[in-house]
């Protein structure tokens, strides 16, 4: 077994390539991905906006832009990865072959009165005596009083002549990648390096397998939860109204797991003002129909709420984190739609027919929320010239 600063080498070695190995191709990708998608980014090229400086981002907006936790995990992981090179680079030493030959400046078969000479010359220049350098001294100790005596001895010149080494035959040696903490516990250690091996060759794997099963199980080929088509299956009536849709889409059990934050109760609060014409409530029993309203899933209230902010153009006064939340609703929206539409027309009458009342229902609503998508951001730009004006 080696010494235990290689195997403390060859572990830091292990561990630079378990980092490596994901996150080089991960480091790739992400900069690929913000190539392609600053190259997609169209700004308006007219005097006006050129004047104004509205796409022009200031130092702060592109450090928040970068400081994001997938960033700043992968500059840390770099930069672990530097430490570690220029660590192991530190540490290791390379394996210098012992040629006493070379080290005398002869050429091999020298004769002994050569050596002699040779060692005399050396001597005069690298001995402690003579050179006060520390680098000489360890250099006369170390090589060249090694070298001349492997070939003034009979019995080391000989071996070296055989084996290519004073001390004759040397046996293959191999090092083991674990820190030297472990070679170095009487004992215990093989307890310790089969818990590691357990857990890193089966546990991990296993763990992983487990995770990634789990999450796919929840899906189907669309990326949709099971859960939410047994929903929408079990709401989808053949006389379901056009209007009442919408009841049947929020509850998608992506929606459900949205966040509920104290901090949105206020915003929601303006936000029903603003769109409470749009509800379908009862005009007549408003304060009824007003607390059965809040009396829903709060996930339930907030999809509804945002959505209905889309359709009326008010989501330009959301605040950040309902804003956050609205971009993840629109963004799951198309998916959840065409999972709406199929489980409408499914053949359910002998003659292979679907339900047409509430197909047309979610056509409907996928219309509208379509066709808002490029209304909002304008809504809001006039609003800005506004302001300016």
């Amino acid at each position: 077994m080696a010494a235990a600063e290689e195997n403390s080498s060859l572990f830091l070695i292990f561990i630079l390539t378990m980092i490596a190995l994901p996150l080089v191709p991960y480091t790739i990708m992400r900069l690929c991905h913000a190539a392609t998608a600053k190259a997609k980014t169209i700004h308006c090229r007219c005097s006006g906006c050129h004047r104004s400086g509205k796409y022009r981002k200031s130092i702060y907006k592109k450090i928040s832009n970068f400081s994001t936790w997938s960033n700043l995990t992968i500059l840390l992981l770099w930069i672990v990865v530097i430490f570690l090179v220029y660590y192991i680079k530190l540490i290791s030493r390379e394996v210098q072959v012992f040629e006493p030959y070379s080290i005398l400046g002869l050429e091999p078969g020298a004769s002994e009165s050569d050596i002699k000479k040779s060692y005399r010359r050396l001597s005069i220049q690298y001995h402690p005596d003579k050179n006060p350098d520390p680098e000489a001294h360890t250099y006369f100790v170390e090589s060249i009083s090694k070298a001349y005596q492997a070939l003034t001895d009979p019995t080391s010149r000989d071996n070296y002549e055989k084996y290519g080494h004073p001390d004759g035959r040397q046996g293959f040696q191999m090092g083991i990648a674990l820190p030297k903490f472990l070679l170095n516990m009487d004992g215990a250690s093989g307890g310790i390096m089969l818990l590691g091996i357990v857990g890193l060759c089966i546990l991990c794997p296993l763990m992983i397998a487990v995770i990634y099963l789990s999450r796919s199980s929840k899906y189907t080929g669309n990326y949709v939860m099971h859960q939410t088509l047994s929903t929408y299956y079990y709401f989808m009536k053949p006389s379901l109204a056009p209007s009442k849709v919408m009841d049947v889409f929020i509850k998608a059990a992506e929606y459900m797991e949205m966040p509920v934050r104290r901090s949105d109760d206020e915003p929601l609060q303006k936000l029903f003002v603003a769109v409470r014409s749009e509800l379908n409530l009862d005009l007549k029993n408003i304060r009824t129909e007003q607390a059965k309203f809040w009396k829903q899933h709060p996930s339930l209230v907030k999809t509804e709420l945002l959505i209905q902010a889309h359709l009326t153009r008010e989501a330009f006064a959301l605040t950040p984190a309902l804003a956050k939340d609205y971009k993840h609703m629109l963004e799951l929206a198309p998916r959840l739609l065409e999972e709406l539409v199929k489980i409408a027309l499914l053949p359910r009458s002998p003659h292979g027919f679907g339900w047409l009342r509430p197909a047309i229902g979610v056509v409907e609503l996928s219309q509208s929320i379509i066709q808002n998508l490029g209304k909002v951001q304008p809504s809001k730009t006039n609003q800005e010239k506004q302001r300016h004006q």
